[in-house]
This record gives structure tokens, sequence and C-alpha cells, in this order.
């Protein structure tokens, strides 16, 4: 059997990494920090994953999983010398540490690493300044879509929704998981920006609206008519956003939909709070709000959505969303031009976004 080795042994690493790796094939060994969740996977070797629609739910019992801390040198560095894949889902900025920790082992083994993080191209970022000393060691780029919703920390079992997607860069000329319902292998760059817009784009907009309403969750937003009405006119200005800048004829009726059904999931318990929690980098020049928004001024196409929403952040406070005072301080309160000239770097057309947003 092929051997797997997860960097992660948390919720997603649990609750959706480990069950597609063991539908592939694969023996999973779990790698995290947590001396205590590491005991509890190693003694009871198995836990239930609870997959969330709207129909209800459905249980998968989870076996024979074994785990190691990461500090435990000889037994990983052990299981990274025979894996046949090298997996994360840690968080961005802890994959170049853990790639370098794996691409150092001096190994000739056919391998192939894969982050499955939120972020551009995760993998090749991860590889592109350390060299491996396993020239057989190759790297895939992965886009990942999955919503888990808060989680007793007391039980291995997690929660999480049905609906799952890893699309990986089919570039690679690499197939180490098997096409399926939930993986794919498409254009990267492509569906790494309808992810990032329509997805992560629609949750940031209905955050800061629910938010600006006094609605807790995403799904009492989506329930509201307002906010039904705010939601379809969000999302239909970020589809089409994307297909300016993919130039693609794809019908995204399909997948519009059901993320708006995912996120009314009443069950999830989407806070809006932690959704809208560090704006400056999700309102950041080339991020989820900042880049569909610039390309729809060019095209002198519907901005009103995003209007909505940057007049929310002006004129509101929200002292109970992690890192908006520093982001009003720093940022919203030097006024919009200064906004758009300095944070943005907008260099041309500031007279289209201060008549369409304000000056």
């Amino acid at each position: 059997m092929k051997l797997a080795v997860h960097f992660g042994a948390g919720n997603i690493g649990r609750g959706f990494i480990t069950p597609t790796l063991q539908a592939n094939d694969y023996k999973v060994i779990l790698v995290d920090v947590n001396a205590d969740l590491i005991s509890i996977i190693n003694k009871k070797r198995q836990y239930i994953v609870k997959s969330l629609n709207q129909d209800g739910y459905t249980n998968t019992k989870i076996e024979n999983i074994k785990a190691i801390n990461l500090s435990n040198d000889p037994q990983l560095n052990e299981a990274l010398l025979d894996a046949d894949l090298v997996t994360t889902s840690v968080g961005p900025k802890f994959v170049e540490g853990i790639y370098e920790r794996f691409a150092k082992l001096d190994n000739s083994k056919e391998q192939i690493f894969i982050a499955f993080e939120n972020m551009y191209r995760a993998s090749s970022r991860a590889s592109s300044t350390i060299k491996s000393k396993n020239q057989n060691l190759k790297i895939i780029d992965s886009v990942v879509d999955k919503i888990v919703p808060p989680q007793s920390q007391t039980s291995l079992d997690v929660t999480v929704e049905t609906y799952g997607s890893i699309i990986l860069d089919n570039t690679s000329n690499l197939q180490p998981l098997a096409p399926s319902e939930v993986v794919s292998y498409k254009n990267y760059e492509n569906e790494f920006y309808k992810k990032l817009w329509l997805l992560n784009g629609l949750h940031l907009q209905l955050a800061y609206y629910g938010l600006s309403m006094g609605y807790e969750y995403i799904h009492e937003v989506i329930s509201s008519t307002q906010g039904r009405e705010f939601t379809e006119d969000a999302i239909k200005s970020l589809a089409e956003a994307y297909q300016l800048l993919t130039e693609t004829t794809e019908n995204l009726d399909f997948f519009c939909r059901n993320i708006v059904n995912r996120f009314s999931l009443v069950e999830l318990k989407d806070q809006v709070s932690r959704i809208a929690r560090n704006p400056e980098i999700k309102f950041s020049k080339d991020e989820r709000f900042e880049f569909p928004l610039r390309l729809l001024l060019e095209k002198d196409r519907s901005i009103q959505t995003f209007k909505t929403i940057f007049d929310i952040l002006i004129d509101q406070n929200f002292e109970n969303v992690e890192g908006f005072d520093d982001f009003k301080n720093s940022v919203l309160n030097k006024g919009k031009t200064n906004i758009y000239m300095e944070y943005w770097k907008i260099n041309k057309n500031i007279n289209q976004y201060q008549q369409n947003l304000g000056s």
C-alpha cells in the first residue's frame, strides 16, 4: 500500500484530506505539534466524519490512522523517507518549513508534495527557493474547497459539509489521486480565481453585510429578503468579473447556486465575525475584493455590491472583528483616495474610483 504523510491533524486534515487519501488507497500518517492530539489519535486509531448537506447528514468511519509528533525527528524522518506522497493543511506560513524538512532528506524515491492550502500556488512557492536532495521529488499546486464549522476540541470526530473539492494543476502530468467527484485536474489559474472570488469573495461580502445588519451567522444573511437579494447580486457581479479575467464561456450557474446553497446550511454555524477577520489582508490589492472590483471598473460594469461593502467599511466600526480596529486606523481612516492610491496602489483612472466609490 502507498504511504501518505499529511502535516496537520486538525479538522481539515482529519475531516477532508485523510478520507480522500484513504479513498485513493493510501495508508495515512498524520503529523502535528499537538502532543495531546497525537496521543489520542494513536490510542483510538479511528474517528467519525459527519458530513452535512441540505438533506441531512451521513457518517463515515475513518480507521487505521497513525500520528507522529512534529518534534519526533527519528520517527518523522523515517516516515518521510518512505512516503509516496507528502501533503499539508497547516496554514500557508508553515508550508515552506515543512517542504524544506522533507526536501533536504537524502532520498531517491519517487515522491510528490502537495500543499492543500488557501494560498496561490502554495506548493510551487514553498519549493521555489529550496533545492531538493531528491531529484525524484515532484510538486503539484492545488485548489482546495471545504467548509468546516466550529468544532468541539474534546473529540476526534469531525463535522464537515458534504461538498468538497480538490483541483490539481493539470500541467504537472502527475496523477497521485484518481479523478472523482472530489478530485479533478484542471487549469490551475482559472480554478484558483474562481474559488478566491466567487467563494471567498462572496463569503467576505456576506460577512460584512451581515455585520452591518446585526446578524451572527452567514445563513441568517441569506435567509433574509434583503440579504438574499444582496447575495444574488454579489455573486452575479463576482462571476462577471471572473469571466472578464479568464475570457471563459463556462456556464457558472450551477457553481454559483451551489455556493449559495452551501452557505445556507444552518448547521455550519458560519459566524460573520470569523469570516470578516483579518480585513487588512482580505481587502488588499490583488485579493478577493480589490481585484474583481478593479476589473469591473475597467470594463464599466456594475459595482453596486462592492460599493455597499466599501461604504460599510468606511462608515461603521466592528470591534469584535479580529484586526478591524488596526485596519480602520492604519488604512480606512486615511480617506478613500488614500485607499485607492496607497493601499491599492492604483496609479491610473483614480477619477473612476472617486466617481463610483466616492472621494
